[in-house]
């Protein structure tokens, strides 16, 4: 069970990779955090190819901190939920929900793991541990870091010009209790879009939509071919 409870707090992160950065026109800031925001991604999985819809449904408060509440749905339900904070320049991840084999887990970070930033480079990295709680296993702590690194990045095409996408690699460790595991997996993100590719060794998908708005909705079919 403990092992369970493990991967769902994993999949919180593989699963989602850098969301809420949207069109300049579509949200005031860089990241995109705002309820209503809508991104939809085609994937292949060990299962065959998949559809995922990723949605900032509401706020909510916690420590004296607004969280955005982001919910991914696919075949229909909803899977995951991240609890996101927004602050200049950096997005920070607080923990979330997974639906594993009929069960729902909950994870809380002591502290936000930084997840995305901007303005970054080829060579900037980022680093953060904390304390992982699931209410759903009582009694027992687990220590979790992520470590970010802008490993490169390249000019794409886009239908109104081009833009960069920089190539992160991500390093996400959760051990104690009898437990150490890490996993490691790449993304390509893009200011004002959002991640427009995903690999790790299970999964790759890439962004169809970069963002959905209201009736806004901004086509980034040149973006998916250019890396």
């Amino acid at each position: 069970m403990k092992r369970i409870a493990l991967c769902a707090a994993a999949l919180l992160l593989f699963l989602h990779g850098i969301e809420g950065m949207s069109n300049a026109a579509d949200a005031p800031n860089i990241f995109g955090l705002e309820v209503g925001n809508v991104w939809t991604y085609q994937g292949i999985g060990n299962d065959g190819p998949y559809t995922a819809h990723d949605e900032v449904v509401t706020t909510q408060s916690h420590m004296s901190k607004t969280l955005y509440v982001l919910k991914r749905r696919e075949k229909g339900g909803w899977t995951e939920t991240q609890w996101l904070e927004k602050e200049p320049g950096m997005v920070k991840l607080w923990g979330g929900t997974a639906h594993i084999d009929g069960a729902t887990y909950t994870m809380l970070f002591s502290t936000g793991l930084v997840q995305a930033w901007y303005p970054m480079d080829v060579g900037d990295s980022r680093f953060t541990a904390a304390t992982l709680t699931i209410p759903e296993l009582p009694g027992h702590a687990y220590n979790a870091s992520m470590n970010v690194h802008v490993v490169g990045k390249k000019q794409v095409a886009r239908l109104n010009g081009t833009a960069t996408a920089y190539k992160l690699r991500y390093q996400l460790r959760i051990w104690g209790n009898g437990a150490d595991e890490t996993r490691t997996f790449i993304q390509w993100s893009m200011p004002y879009v959002g991640y427009v590719k995903y690999v790790d060794q299970d999964s790759t998908n890439t962004l169809s939509f970069s963002i959905r708005r209201g009736n806004s909705t901004q086509d980034r079919a040149g973006i998916k071919n250019g890396l």
